[in-house]
């Protein structure tokens, strides 16, 4: 495989049931597909929103930038007075999170259905 065949960051943000669900595709490595994904949450917060959840279900990679940035989202949206929860998250990138002892520090559903449901219930 290529750089060229690798699938590129992608975001596409959709609402369920009041929660902003921030769907990540492809590949979370650098400043600039951070500095992307900040500014998606930065508008949610000036909406008013205090969580979010992750789709990471199509998220195919992600190194020590992209964990970095899922814990400055964490960050923001408990200093807002709410949380990040994860949903669909790969089996690759469940290795890293559990290598890292992340999985103990973020919420982390099956379906994003279930990870609504927690921030509402």
């Amino acid at each position: 495989m290529t750089v060229t065949d690798r699938p590129a960051f992608d975001l596409e943000i959709t609402d369920h049931q009041g929660t902003p669900v921030f769907h990540l595709k492809g590949r979370l490595m650098d400043q600039q597909q951070a500095d992307r994904l900040m500014g998606a949450l930065d508008e949610e917060l000036k909406k008013g929103q205090r969580s979010v959840v992750l789709d990471m279900g199509d998220l195919q990679y992600m190194n020590s930038t992209g964990l970095n940035i899922l814990i400055s989202v964490l960050t923001r949206t408990r200093n807002s007075g709410g949380d990040t929860l994860i949903a669909r998250m790969s089996n690759s990138v469940r290795q890293l999170f559990v290598v890292t002892k992340l999985d103990s520090v973020f919420v982390i559903a099956p379906t994003v259905e279930e990870a609504v449901a927690k921030l509402n219930g």
